[in-house]
């Protein structure tokens, strides 16, 4: 995996979004590592870590007695991710799909995964190098899709759904998964994990506030994206956007979020 290969690109437009999708999604991220007992002193391991805004807050938790390592396909993230200068955080440029055998077997008191194995054509080989790396009794922790296009907009809108079925298909056309979360308490089982922990999260955002942001910075940078690609077309682009704009300052809309699951597992 490459640069090239980021299905929502690695531009500084697609960095500022993950950084306020980070912000947006922050409780959620430290409800789950508080979940898996992730604990100062420990040393955890951030897959997929991205530029690095859960890895800051992750060296925060772990404290100067703990260390956090990180691992990502991109070199411009891996390079912001150093930038931050945090004395307890190592990082590389990798493909996660290729950690089995690169980091020592029985070395991490947890590790942390989010958005990442719904986008990887094998998960299966990141969840095994995971489970190997982990010592006994570490803790996987998890987030992730399990019915991607279930997410809503309220009135029911046909051009939303019809954006939200291409972007599932350009995801899926990279290798990916939006249906990953249904496949994981399996995948983790035979990797030699014990799910102890399962929960759904499904999030609502009406127009002006926060939450509605995050859809709105996506779709910014993925529609233009969807009609270059041939997923969708200028016309359905522009109906989209008109509709989107018109649902935004509608004080009667809704939307759900992705249906995501938070999973835990415990090596044996």
């Amino acid at each position: 995996m490459s640069e090239r290969d980021y299905v929502l690109g690695t531009q500084d437009d697609e960095l500022n979004r993950l950084g306020f999708q980070h912000q947006i999604w922050r409780a959620q991220a430290y409800r789950i590592w508080e979940r898996a007992d992730f604990v100062p002193g420990n040393r955890l391991l951030d897959v997929g870590c991205g530029p690095g805004f859960a890895t800051a807050d992750l060296s925060a938790l772990v404290g100067a007695r703990g260390r956090v390592t990180g691992v990502d396909a991109s070199e411009k993230f891996i390079d912001r991710v150093k930038s931050l200068n945090l004395a307890n955080v190592d990082v590389s440029v990798g493909d996660v799909q290729e950690l089995k055998g690169r980091l020592p077997a029985n070395q991490f008191d947890g590790a942390y995964c989010r958005w990442v194995l719904c986008f990887v054509p094998d998960p299966h080989r990141v969840i095994d190098a995971v489970a190997e790396s982990l010592k006994p009794g570490g803790r996987f922790a998890i987030q992730d899709y399990y019915n991607y296009t279930a997410i809503k907009l309220a009135p029911k809108s046909e051009i939303f759904a019809r954006v939200i079925r291409a972007v599932e298909l350009s995801w899926r056309q990279h290798g990916g998964d939006p249906d990953i979360g249904c496949k994981l308490p399996t995948m983790l089982d035979r990797a030699g994990l014990t799910v102890t922990h399962l929960e759904p999260i499904i999030r609502f955002g009406k127009p002006n506030g926060s939450l509605w942001q995050w859809p709105t910075t996506f779709f910014a940078i993925f529609v233009p994206t969807l009609v270059k690609t041939g997923f969708l077309t200028v016309e359905e682009q522009r109906a989209f956007e008109a509709e989107w704009l018109a649902r935004s300052n509608d004080p009667n809309s809704f939307f759900s979020s992705p249906p995501m699951v938070d999973v835990v597992a415990v090596k044996r």
